[in-house]
């Protein structure tokens, strides 16, 4: 699937891309948000356990898995991945899907590509899961006001690590 938006071209689920540009993508775009709030060897870590070309081979080789990418002209410049969730919610319920990474370049926020991307990655797991998930930083609130606008709430709060760093994360869960 194809689509358009603000001259954008978003590719997914199954986008070309080779898992070393998604894995430079990913690297890029989560130390230009978050990068200043970690010490540099914990995020050196977290970028090669989480984020590494070997990540995102298995994710785009994995049909329980969706990956969307936006590209201005051929260059990458945000991305959203969704499949089965793996959030530590309490009682989670079967058929339970996650939006796990989304993330756009700064200099693209703003241009209406989240939101282009954001229905693509809802509507597939719509699609595929009866609850939908998200985990989203704690003093991220430009990020929960959005997933509010799509029905997301908070269910519980947890610590994601970011190397040995414990970040404060809230779980959303989409109300339908």
């Amino acid at each position: 699937m194809t689509t358009q938006a603000g001259g954008i071209r978003i590719d997914g689920p199954a986008p070309e891309i080779s898992p070393g540009a998604l894995s430079k993508l990913a690297g890029d775009t989560f130390a230009l948000t978050f990068g200043h709030l970690y010490a540099r060897e914990d995020l050196d870590a977290f970028l090669r356990d989480k984020h590494s070309p070997a990540v995102y081979a298995e994710l785009l080789a994995d049909a329980e898995y969706g990956v969307f990418i936006a590209f201005q002209e051929e260059t990458p410049v945000g991305y959203l991945v969704a499949g089965p969730c793996d959030l530590p919610v309490e009682d989670m319920p079967a058929r339970s899907g996650e939006l796990m990474r989304f993330y756009i370049m700064p200099d693209w926020q703003g241009a209406g590509i989240g939101k282009a991307m954001l229905n693509a990655g809802l509507d597939w797991l719509n699609e595929r899961f009866d609850h939908l998930y998200l985990s989203v930083y704690r003093d991220n609130e430009g990020a929960q006001r959005l997933y509010a606008r799509y029905g997301f709430e908070k269910v519980q709060e947890y610590f994601y690590m970011v190397g040995s760093q414990a970040d404060p994360e809230y779980i959303l869960k989409q109300t339908r």
